[in-house]
């Protein structure tokens, strides 16, 4: 299977020097599964011509995991945000 033709779903999040991509994938035996994908733009330098690269981090999520995922996610957030507040833009 190409890499980009087991994408079945996509979607992507930018954020500042980030972007999230959240792709559904399907494996060789046709099950689905989630990989995260974290994009970060690192510049090598100073100025507009700056050569720069991405590092990359993924994590596959299977279906099974995917309650106690989220779940666990969501107590986090929960925990963070009663610790600091939400989040309020600057």
């Amino acid at each position: 299977m190409d890499n980009e033709k087991d994408i079945v779903f996509s979607q992507s999040i930018k954020a500042g020097k980030r972007i999230y991509y959240l792709d559904v994938k399907r494996n060789k035996r046709g099950e689905l599964f989630l990989a995260i994908t974290e994009s970060k733009k690192i510049i090598m330098g100073e100025g507009p011509e700056a050569p720069y690269s991405f590092e990359k981090h993924k994590i596959f999520l299977y279906q099974e995991d995917f309650t106690k995922f989220a779940n666990s996610l969501n107590e986090a957030i929960n925990y963070v945000v009663a610790e600091q507040g939400e989040y309020i833009p600057r």
